[in-house]
């Protein structure tokens, strides 16, 4: 399909008009006033620093660690919880001191770690097909997900996910909010927390991060400047105006609740104590001053499989993430299993392969072959 054809497929789930307007951008036109548009009208604020050129990656991908993590200064540790690929798209822009990424997956993945440490992170549900949590919370299609500068996400994505995150530092946030009250309040921006707008407003920002998308999809690899800045204004415009939506009371769902509460915990201790597999599940008891039962039903509330389990899945991932980055640390499949505690290497092979659908010297050449390209 060309570009032309991507644009006319795709440009429906976004106004006529603003779609228009983007095309008119990405023309290298400047006056836009015969469409009563201003570059800069967002919230009445005028840019101050240039924007420079954008950069876009589109992929298709093999797992959940190509989508997630280690990307635009993200630090995810991510589990896959159920043996099958869980296989997707990824579209992922740079815009100027913005980021925008836009992808959809089929998993059931444990997800935590760092957004971003020096900027705001605002995850909007595009498409929700499956249970989806964020601090034992449920997150319904439409919900925002607001993460502060090195704020975590944590929770489970089950199902059919879409998804669309618009990362932007605080001056930037704090600027646009200013024409809505309650989003002006600094203290509104501390914690991490999921929003609940209304209909009309879920509707209304989810053609906006589409309308989006879809002309990122369309532009291909280079963006101009003068259309980075009309998206910069259109995604946090769209986001901003949903969140303004949201009643002030009672909207924000804060605090993890005893489950999530405890798996982190577990987590932690996990992560502290060196040797991970030798640890047992007493010792997780101690430390966290609960019962056997109480963790265990922890861990099947919130993520449906035991301690036990959720240790080997965890390991198991943990080796898939350091095999698909051995283009940047060369390693062997020995030592990748034999680091996370895996002994028997035919075992290992015959487990990872159907959790991921492939060898682990598969992912590893695939690794290897992708360095190569760049």
């Amino acid at each position: 399909m060309d570009k032309e054809s991507v644009r006319e497929s795709e440009s429906q789930s976004w106004s006529n008009v603003d779609w228009r307007r983007a095309r008119t951008v990405k023309s290298g036109v400047d006056d836009l006033s015969q469409d009563g548009f201003d570059e800069h009208r967002s919230f009445g604020a005028r840019a101050t620093t240039p924007v420079s050129l954008g950069h876009v990656v589109l992929q298709q991908t093999r797992g959940p660690h190509e989508v997630w993590a280690h990307t635009a200064g993200r630090d995810l540790a991510i589990t896959q919880l159920t043996p099958e690929p869980c296989r997707g798209h990824l579209l992922r822009s740079t815009l100027g001191d913005m980021g925008f990424d836009a992808g959809a997956f089929d998993g059931d993945l444990r997800v935590r770690g760092v957004m971003a440490r020096k900027a705001f992170s605002l995850v909007s549900v595009m498409e929700q097909e499956g249970v989806l949590n964020q601090w034992g919370h449920r997150v319904e299609e439409g919900d925002i997900v607001a993460i502060p500068p090195g704020g975590e996400l944590d929770g489970r994505f089950q199902g059919h996910v879409a998804y669309a995150v618009v990362t932007a530092p605080w001056g930037l946030v704090m600027q646009r909010a200013e024409a809505f009250e309650w989003l002006a309040d600094p203290c509104f921006w501390t914690e991490p927390a999921i929003y609940s707008p209304p209909p009309e407003a879920r509707a209304a920002c989810k053609r906006v991060l589409q309308g989006c998308s879809s002309l990122l999809r369309a532009l291909g690899a280079g963006v101009p400047s003068s259309t980075v800045a009309f998206l910069r204004n259109e995604l946090l415009d769209g986001v901003l105006t949903a969140l303004a939506a949201v009643k002030v009371e009672g909207a924000r769902r804060q605090g993890a609740l005893n489950a999530a509460r405890i798996v982190r915990g577990a987590e932690d201790f996990l992560e502290s104590g060196g040797a991970r597999q030798a640890v047992q599940i007493e010792d997780i008891c101690v430390a966290l001053n609960i019962s056997r039962r109480t963790l265990y039903r922890a861990f099947h509330d919130l993520l449906d499989v035991s301690p036990k389990a959720y240790l080997r899945l965890k390991n198991m991932s943990a080796a898939r993430a350091r095999l698909l980055d051995a283009g940047n640390r060369p390693t062997t499949v020995t030592q990748v299993a034999l680091d996370q505690g895996f002994w028997e290497l035919g075992r290992f092979s015959g487990a990872y392969r159907a959790m991921f659908g492939e060898s682990p010297s598969e992912t590893l050449r695939g690794a290897q072959g992708e360095s190569l390209r760049r």
